[in-house]
């Protein structure tokens, strides 16, 4: 009988030793790149939630993960900062309570205005609620202090006190860092800040590619909402005239400090020797004498941007003082004057 051969012989040996893998192409060795990275990140961030962070730390994830400004992100770790300070040590995200927060609010409070503890509360909660979305901490359960703000009277600058800072602007000396000269540069910011009642962000932000004829066409920062507002012809004609002699990206640039200008402009509010006000008394200023002119009708509130039917203006904006002096007194009819008719 035949022999049946399952495998036919082979004369040369068998290399038994494992070959080697195919080239992976360009696509596929960054995929794996990706990939490892990827595993590194989640690596670090378990390593990161196990170990407790400092609350000046965490607010650079809360800056990273929210889209806020980093003006404001600079805000918030002053804020931690400040609580650091009041207790003495470090201040883990871990450590945060209800009754931690309540005090430092209570003793904060007695040296800052409302508005500024209550701006506080703001920003410790934020963060800490933050925190405690990434398991980073336990969420507060219990109530913080809250700071109710009294109501105070609105105050801005008048047409005439506006007209006095001009006059003083153009007694400055030096140059700005722009180019302009400083006389020519504050008188500029001046007009467009009552023109336009644009917030401070939004004005040193604002391009001459924002100016369509006299009107100003922006985005604003801070509500996302559009703002449409015009400049007046001698605004237009100074701006014109200064972007002539030194070309510009931005209309009224500043690249220092904020607090430098609030310094700088509680300097030009001396010499003009007006009542001591803030820049936001421009804003506020520009509404009153909107409001002078087109009492009743709204016009206010869309001239600072605000949303349609808001009392924002009416009750933050809108100097009553200013606009009773202003505008024809009427009153009730003197009582007696029907008996005698």
């Amino acid at each position: 009988m035949p022999q049946i051969m399952l495998f036919e012989p082979v004369d040369q040996a068998v290399d038994l030793t494992p070959t080697a893998a195919p080239a992976r192409g360009p696509r596929l060795q960054r995929a794996a790149t990706s990939r490892v990275q990827l595993f590194r990140e989640l690596a670090d961030e378990r390593a990161r939630r196990a170990t407790p962070l400092r609350l000046v730390d965490y607010v650079a994830v809360y800056a990273t993960t929210r889209a806020i400004e980093p003006a404001t992100a600079r805000q918030y770790r002053i804020t931690a900062t400040r609580l650091e300070e009041w207790a003495g040590e470090p201040v883990l995200v871990t450590d945060l309570t209800e009754l931690m927060i309540s005090a430092f609010l209570r003793d904060y409070g007695q040296a800052a205005k409302p508005s500024t503890v209550r701006s506080k509360r703001c920003q410790i909660m934020a963060l800490w609620r933050a925190a405690a979305d990434e398991y980073l901490c336990e969420p507060p359960t219990r109530r913080v202090r809250s700071t109710p703000i009294p109501w105070e009277p609105v105050d801005c600058f008048t047409l005439a006190e506006v007209e006095q800072l001009v006059a003083a602007a153009a007694g400055l000396r030096r140059g700005h860092r722009c180019g302009l000269r400083r006389s020519v540069w504050w008188d500029l910011a001046i007009r467009v800040a009552w023109d336009t009642g644009l917030r401070w962000g939004d004005q040193v932000r604002l391009r001459p590619g924002d100016i369509h004829g006299d009107t100003v066409v922006v985005c604003q920062r801070k509500t996302r909402r559009p703002y449409c507002g015009r400049l007046r012809p001698s605004t237009i004609a100074m701006l014109a005239e200064s972007l002539r002699r030194h070309p510009r990206e931005y209309v009224c640039p500043w690249p220092a400090s904020h607090e430098t200008f609030r310094q700088q402009f509680r300097r030009l509010v001396a010499k003009a020797g007006v009542r001591p006000g803030t820049w936001k008394w421009l804003r506020r200023g520009g509404a009153t004498d909107v409001e002078i002119q087109e009492p009743g009708r709204g016009m206010a509130a869309r001239h600072l941007g605000h949303a349609p039917g808001s009392r924002v203006a009416e009750l933050h904006y809108i100097d009553a003082r200013v606009v009773a002096a202003n505008t024809p007194a009427v009153a009730p009819r003197e009582i007696g004057t029907a008996t005698r008719a």
